[in-house]
């Protein structure tokens, strides 16, 4: 990989930078969230699977859920990339800030915001003066501290989860399987088919990693929160709404009649 464009901006422009792409992040975690909680229904459980016999059907449904598999993987992976300026993945995040003297400007940053508030115009600034600066000094030790904690745990936590089996697994799959369209055995759909028992993969595992790092890098770059449990409890009410309510109704073929053999 060649050098990064970023790494020569001027260290405002890449605080810049990286606070954009975390926010984007997030952005992309939602909708991932939806698509996640419709392969739960769709794949994992078999309220629609269920519903589907032994038919020319069954090839065409287990290309649907491979579909779905396939782009909530390819999302998945998108986030772990490796560094690079037209990326926004928690990789290249790291990259735009993870510098000491950079870290160390986000953290003057915050602490000066909240250091220098100014009282609500309810408060007597002459006689509450004093007490104020104390207070808001307070909070901008502990917010300072806090941003330090967070990006810190974020950098770290990234390297573990790159580190993981689950991940490794994950990308080497998109590479040879999806990235590069190779080797996906077909079936030849000439004959009947019956629908594919799926089982919990290790998407699960990495998406709820995920969260758990961009939350952190939301937080210390943008000193900001995020509800995400409230995101994928609407994401799952959003898919129940849908695929609890779809129904199939494929035909049985009936079974061949063999005539008896002729007696001799």
């Amino acid at each position: 990989m060649g050098k990064l464009r970023f790494s020569s901006l001027p260290p405002s422009e890449r605080l810049v930078l990286a606070k954009a792409r975390a926010d984007k992040l997030v952005q992309h975690l939602v909708p991932l969230f939806l698509m996640h909680e419709s392969n739960a229904m769709v794949i994992y459980s078999t309220k629609l699977s269920e519903q589907i016999p032994r038919s020319y059907a069954a090839h065409a449904f287990n290309q649907f859920q491979r579909s779905m598999h396939l782009f909530e993987l390819v999302r998945l992976c998108a986030m772990w990339d490796g560094p690079r300026d037209d990326r926004e993945s928690i990789p290249t995040i790291i990259a735009l800030f993870n510098e000491p003297k950079l870290i160390d400007q986000l953290v003057a940053d915050a602490h000066d915001f909240h250091a220098n508030e100014m009282p609500p115009d309810t408060v007597d600034a002459e006689t509450t003066s004093k007490w104020w600066k104390g207070d808001r000094k307070a909070v901008a030790d502990v917010v300072a501290a806090t941003i330090r904690e967070k990006l810190s745990f974020a950098v770290s936590k990234a390297e573990e989860i790159l580190d993981t089996p689950q991940l490794k697994a994950l990308m080497d799959f998109r590479h040879s399987y999806i990235a590069h369209n190779l080797d996906i055995p077909e079936p030849s759909g000439d004959a009947e088919g019956s629908v594919e028992k799926l089982k919990y993969g290790t998407e699960t595992v990495i998406l709820d990693a995920t969260v758990v790092v961009a939350d952190a890098l939301h937080h210390g770059l943008n000193r900001t929160g995020f509800d995400w449990k409230r995101s994928r409890e609407m994401a799952r009410r959003n898919a129940q709404a849908l695929w609890d309510y779809c129904t199939f109704e494929i035909p049985v073929r009936p079974p061949r009649h063999i005539p008896p053999a002729a007696s001799a």
